[in-house]
């Protein structure tokens, strides 16, 4: 059953996003923006941190009682319900000045991801879903359009992408994400996350291959409200576990598990 609030929380983690783009517009200029080098070794930006300070901030005010997750500052409060967010998922393109880029914010309600947005100034990207009510884009008008993903049922003659895209990978995990190509699908080099291009249906399935509950929990919702799937490799819903983990149309996510490697049919998602 559907909680009563969703739709206030859905609303709620619109305007959260409204919030991170008024932030991150201002920071980003197509140049290369000022950053630093975490202790493994990924950029972050003054805006990473404005961001997620100013989303901790509003839910402060809005929600006291729930919990927070995010990438840059840690953890606080409850973890029964909490938000879980990344200021800037994307920091790579952001300090070069490209775009691609966005801020991932979700809610967690007793273990499971109840709504995602996945939001960008850059172009007016915007993609958000909640349990029920479907996955939903800006089409830069400001009207809302449904999203769905493909109906290939067959990796055969479809479409793969990969996060990171495969060209910045190393030898080995390149290897690893091209394992979908060798089970027939062409890659679809992502403009933006690949989930995205699975929940929209320009690509039938995304592998992406590391990564914190910040950067699968949005995303995740997105897809699976647009008809898809989300697994870790082993066929199990898992936003904690540092991937490698699989977004699919559904249809597909069985025979790209096994092409993956897994040898698993999927268990959630």
């Amino acid at each position: 059953m559907l909680s009563p609030g969703l739709d206030d929380d859905l609303a709620l983690a619109l305007r959260l996003a409204d919030a991170a783009d008024e932030i991150s517009a201002a920071a980003f200029t197509g140049d290369a923006v000022a950053h630093e080098l975490k202790a493994d070794g990924s950029p972050v930006s003054a805006a990473d941190l404005a961001v997620e300070r100013r989303i901790r901030a509003i839910l402060a005010e809005e929600r006291p009682g729930d919990g927070v997750l995010g990438e840059e500052i840690g953890e606080a409060g409850p973890a029964g319900r909490r938000w879980i967010v990344d200021g800037i998922d994307g920091t790579v393109l952001f300090v070069a000045g490209r775009p691609g880029w966005a801020t991932e914010i979700a809610l967690e309600v007793g273990g499971e991801v109840v709504l995602g947005v996945c939001t960008s100034p850059v172009g007016g990207r915007r993609y958000w879903a909640a349990r029920g009510r479907g996955a939903w884009r800006a089409d830069g008008t400001g009207r809302a359009v449904a999203v769905r993903v493909s109906d290939a049922g067959s990796l055969e003659g479809g479409r793969y992408s990969a996060i990171p895209p495969i060209e910045a990978l190393d030898p080995r995990r390149r290897a690893e994400a091209e394992r979908l190509g060798a089970a027939g699908a062409t890659w679809v080099p992502p403009l933006e996350h690949g989930a995205l291009f699975v929940a929209d249906g320009r690509a039938d399935a995304c592998v992406q291959l590391g990564g914190g509950p910040w950067d699968f929990a949005a995303l995740a919702a997105i897809v699976t409200e647009a008809g898809g799937a989300f697994s870790d490799l082993g066929g199990a819903w898992d936003i904690y576990g540092g991937g490698p983990a699989l977004f699919s149309n559904g249809r597909v996510h069985r025979a790209a598990l096994n092409a993956l490697g897994s040898g698993a049919g999927m268990n959630g998602g």
